[in-house]
């Protein structure tokens, strides 16, 4: 592999979220990337991510992911962390609730032979977030 994907996936969280920096995206993402996590009808590559993030900055106020670890297996590279923010906008079907959150995810990422992300999945704590909004 051309790249660090650990380094690579920082850059995804650090610089192009938690950053606001969408054109980090472009060197990061491959055209034919999927986010297997993402709304039904998503984009692929870096302007489906780009629209992902955007949906969460406006559900989430002062979004913010705060990365606990990574690893790395081959061309996968694991990332567990949690996301913050005050729930402004809806996300997940649920209207602003205006309560802080806290919501613990795992995201993998499958990376090209050019250290390209081409496949996003996550497993997340939907539950929990959902309790924390007010509606469980």
């Amino acid at each position: 592999m051309s790249r660090d994907v650990a380094h690579e996936t920082r850059r995804f969280w650090e610089d192009a979220f938690n950053g606001r920096d969408l054109s980090v995206l472009d060197d990061l993402i491959a055209d034919e990337y999927v986010n297997e996590a993402a709304l039904p009808g998503t984009a692929p590559g870096p302007a489906g991510q780009a629209a992902v993030f955007q949906r969460l900055w406006a559900a989430l106020r002062h979004a913010w992911f705060e990365i606990a670890h990574v690893a790395v297996d081959g061309d996968v590279s694991i990332c567990i962390g949690t996301m913050s923010g005050t729930h402004e906008g809806e996300l997940l079907g649920v209207p602003r609730s205006g309560r802080r959150v806290e919501w613990r995810m795992c995201h993998l990422m499958r990376w090209d032979a050019d250290g390209r992300a081409i496949e996003h999945s996550a497993i997340r704590d939907d539950l929990g977030l959902k309790r924390q909004m007010g509606v469980l």
